[in-house]
Formats: C-alpha cells, structure tokens, sequence
C-alpha cells in the first residue's frame, strides 16, 4: 500500500502495547503502523514495560519506526507489586476480587493526567482507545470530556456482564460504560454479534457503532508449504489462552477420546495447545489416556507462536462459551495469511462460524464431541490421502481481513472526525 499525504493527528490510547505480550498488544500495533501508512500522524500512549500479569517480549519492539511516538505512564497494579509486594499481594488482591471490576483501572491516575498535557502540548488530535483492557476506553472518556476533542472508542469485548462480577463490580462497570457510549463519537465493534450484545444495555447508541473486524498483516514471506502428508502424523496447534468456564478443552477432549477409541490416534494426530493456562489440563489429559496425543505448551514469545502456526498443518480455534459466539478470536485472523486448514469449533451462527463458512473453513459444534470427532476424522482421512490444502474460494476469501482491507472503513470514519485546525 502506497504512502498517503499526511492527516491528522491520532493519539492512540490503550493500556496494550508491545513489548507486552498478548494479541491485543499484537492487533493495536498493527493498526497502529497501518494508520502510519496511511499518512495519519499517530501517537501512542500506553503503560511502562512493567506488569501484573503479562509477560514481556522487547522483539516485538524491533519493527516499531522512529515516526511512531510512544507515550509510557506506569499501571499503579505493578508499580505497587514491585515496590512494596507483600502490601500490594493484600491491597490488590481485595481490589481486583470485590471492588474493581479491572484492577488494570490503576493505570488511570497516570494516563489522564498524561493523555491531558500531551493534548495540551500538542494541539488537536483524534482520541482513539482501544479494549480488551477497558481502563483504555475510561481514560478515553476522562480525556474527551476534559478536551471535548473527537474520541472513537475500540471495544472487541463486552465488560458489565462478565459472569464472575460481584453487584458492586457490575455497577461500577456498567456507570463507565454508560459513559462510553454516551460521549464517543464513534464506537468499534469487531462483529455484529457483539455490537448486538453490548447495545441491549445501550440502544440509544446503535447510531454510534461501526463493525470492523480484525486485520492481519501479510506475511513477509510466503508460508512454509506442507510436506509429509500421509506420511507422518497430523499435527494440529491452538495457539491462545484457555479460560476455565469461559474456553476450556473438554469436549475437544472427549471427541479425541471417541476418535481414540475408534481407531488409536497414536502415530496419526498430534494437537499441540500452546497459551495461558494450558499447563493446568495436563491432569485431564493424562486421566484421558491422551498423553501421546496432546501436548500442553505455556505461552511463547510472539514470533515463536508465529512459526509454530508457520510449521504446522491444521490450526484449531475455540471459542468463548456462554456468550452466544459474539467473538473474533485474533488468533483465527492471524491463522488466515497461512493458507493452512483451519478447523474452528464454536457455536452454530456464531461468529466464528460464519467467517469459516465465509472463508470455506471447517467448523464443528463446540458442544457436541461426536461432532468435533466426525470433523477430525473427516480432516484425517484426506491428510491420509497424501493431499492437504485449503480451496481457491478459501485463499481468495481470506484476503478480505488483509489489514490494509478492513481498515478503509476506519480510515474512513477517523476523516469524519478529523477536528478542524489539527494539523
């Protein structure tokens, strides 16, 4: 994509940004250098490199130009654990459980005042806060009303119905969100789905949203191609977190128990996960009898996640249970410039559903394991047969969700807002 002519300025809010590891940190740079691209004179500002619950990986630094300024405000979460831990164990651990409904809300006694004296300094801008951390959209809400400068608010979660919410935890997120979308000008959702969901507590807002779903970068070079079919077994990756309740691997389990059963799997399949807490099913497994079939991994640096996805042959997406498949998983957006067969188990109509179909991907019913087996099976024979790759309908789909693709409508609505005398 060619350089444009320069715009306006953007001042990026979002509590996620590298070095932090994490696909929220991954999606905010990508935009963040496609919106460089596209002329838009872009300025982020983030936390520090210190965290309470996420790694660091400064690789992800490497490929950030000198043209993008980055803003660092410490989150007061880490800067207390780090300074006076066995303080900060107590105080933040009563925060996070029964008053906060995100004790990541600590990084706004450092990001208002500092989102203020940037704008003050540095003349009008475009506020663009990014969620899944939803203290971004607050201290894009603190910002638009202390500037009454254009603000677009990115929300690719829901925040006020999280199930695990106390009443208080519940009512203090649902008075931020209010706020949100009162006072945005604009609101980003990734799928109508979750633009849906969120906007039973905000009808009045339906005006304000505007669907774009993820983007992934092309590759730098083209993916590893697939050698060994029929040959050598399977192997299958998820590449994300597992959450227990909300995205765990039971019924995967199950349907590889069935399948194992039918006929071993040994020497046939091999699922790799690999992400937060994936490690804690590995009592599960071995009590499955899938020792030799499943392969728990912790989370890895994001380029080595990224040749993981490179050198394997099958990419498995999960989805969110109990949310009625309003998702977009990153990571089945990165899956896409592989080329690779995806096999994506989710609810019927939901999300992932639809872009699989869209996409002629393979989808099974996440609650069904007699379902998820019939489609591992299905998927095992033709790798047996010595051919494996995904449809030209697959390959020429796919590239709706390049970056530079989806993001036309954001460049769009950012020109909309553009304030008059920004430079």
């Amino acid at each position: 994509m060619k350089k444009t002519s320069q715009k306006s300025r953007v001042f990026l809010v979002s509590h996620n940004f590298p070095p932090t590891m994490g696909p929220e940190s991954s999606l905010v740079k990508l935009n963040a250098l496609d919106l460089l691209r596209r002329g838009w004179r872009v300025s982020v500002m983030t936390t520090t490199m210190e965290h309470m619950h996420q790694g660091i990986d400064h690789v992800m630094l490497d490929s950030l130009p000198d043209n993008l300024e980055i803003l660092r405000t410490p989150s007061y979460d880490a800067l207390l654990r780090k300074r006076w831990p066995r303080i900060a164990s107590v105080v933040l651990t009563v925060l996070h459980r029964w008053i906060l409904p995100e004790i990541f809300l600590l990084w706004l006694f450092s990001s208002v005042p500092a989102g203020k004296r940037w704008l003050k300094k540095n003349g009008p801008a475009i506020i663009y806060s990014r969620a899944t951390k939803h203290v971004s959209n607050v201290t894009g809400w603190f910002l638009k009303r202390a500037t009454g400068l254009p603000w677009v608010a990115h929300m690719s979660d829901p925040w006020v119905e999280v199930p695990y919410f106390n009443p208080l935890q519940r009512w203090i997120a649902l008075q931020f969100e209010r706020r949100i979308f009162r006072d945005a000008d604009a609101i980003v959702t990734v799928s109508r789905g979750l633009a849906d969901y969120i906007l039973r507590l905000h009808p009045w807002a339906r005006h304000k949203v505007h669907i774009i779903p993820h983007g992934f970068a092309p590759l730098d070079k083209p993916p590893a191609p697939v050698t060994g079919a029929g040959s050598r077994p399977l192997q299958a990756l998820y590449a994300g977190s597992l959450t227990p309740t909300l995205r765990e691997p039971d019924k995967l389990f199950a349907a590889l128990v069935l399948l194992n059963e039918s006929s071993t799997l040994h020497l046939r399949l091999q699922v790799t996960f690999v992400g937060d807490d994936t490690i804690r099913y590995q009592g599960l497994v071995d009590s499955l009898g899938l020792t030799n079939i499943v392969r728990l991994m912790a989370p890895v640096p994001y380029q080595a996640c990224q040749d993981m996805i490179d050198k394997s042959d099958l990419l498995l997406v999960l989805d969110t249970h109990g949310f009625g498949g309003i998702f977009l998983p990153t990571k089945l957006i990165e899956y896409l410039p592989y080329a690779k067969p995806v096999l994506g188990l989710a609810e019927p109509d939901s999300t992932i559903h639809q872009l699989l179909k869209e996409c002629d991907l393979t989808f099974a019913d996440q609650e069904k394991p007699a379902d998820i087996a019939a489609a591992f099976e299905k998927l095992l024979k033709q790798w047996e047969t010595g051919v494996w790759e995904v449809s030209a309908k697959s390959r020429e789909q796919t590239q709706s969700y390049r970056i530079d693709r989806v993001n036309d409508r954001l460049d769009e609505l950012l020109t909309s807002l553009a304030p008059s005398g920004c430079p």
